[in-house]
């Protein structure tokens, strides 16, 4: 979804409008992307408590995933101005979980 056209373009006008409008930037936040942070950071939890994960702080620990997944992508798509095939982003998928893994796994 992150990579999708819509998304890009909305990110982009956001990105653009922030110092005009500075609330704006909540309103969006918690209209997604906080939502998948917290539905992470939940299953991440329940991890955590199953002794799967070493992370302490759940929250945190989405953080962290969500960066390993995101900052690549927005990178290689010149934020989100380039197409990104789907074999690269199921690798960049596959490079985040592993990371995140050997860090937390």
């Amino acid at each position: 979804m992150h990579a999708d056209d819509r998304s890009c373009a909305l990110r982009r006008l956001l990105y653009a409008e922030l110092t005009h409008f500075p609330d704006i930037l909540d309103l969006a936040v918690e209209s997604g992307p906080h939502r998948l942070s917290q539905a992470l950071a939940d299953r991440l939890a329940r991890l955590i408590l199953a002794g799967r994960l070493r992370a302490t702080d759940p929250d945190q620990a989405a953080e962290h995933f969500l960066a390993l997944l995101i900052g690549p992508l927005e990178a290689r798509s010149h934020m989100g101005t380039r197409q990104i095939a789907d074999t690269d982003l199921r690798e960049l998928a596959r490079a985040a979980t592993d990371t995140f893994l050997r860090a937390f796994g």
